[in-house]
């Protein structure tokens, strides 16, 4: 396998993880109060915006090769970097 495959790989399963923790917060604002709950459902929108970001990010790493690849593959990582931090945020509200 090479290592755009690989990598591919290991993005989609993030994705999905990533989509389910999401989903996960988004169930959980049905324990709060109205006024935190649409604090929340804003955060969940840009949660989402973000996770959209990483996926059209990678859509462009794909149709590349070479050193360009390594180039754009920087830019997935930097947002899968910022909606990683932005999920763990939102997250630690419910511990």
């Amino acid at each position: 396998m090479d290592r755009k495959e690989e990598y591919r790989q290991k993005l989609e399963a993030q994705l999905k993880e990533w989509k389910a923790k999401i989903d996960r917060i988004e169930a959980r604002t049905s324990m709060v109060s109205s006024e935190t709950k649409a604090e929340l459902m804003k955060e969940i929108e840009e949660l989402r915006r973000k996770k959209m970001v990483v996926r059209e990010r990678w859509d462009e790493v794909q149709k590349t090769g070479g050193e360009a690849w390594d180039t754009l593959k920087e830019g997935v990582e930097k947002a899968a970097g910022e909606l990683k931090q932005a999920l763990e945020k939102v997250f630690s509200r419910f511990k």
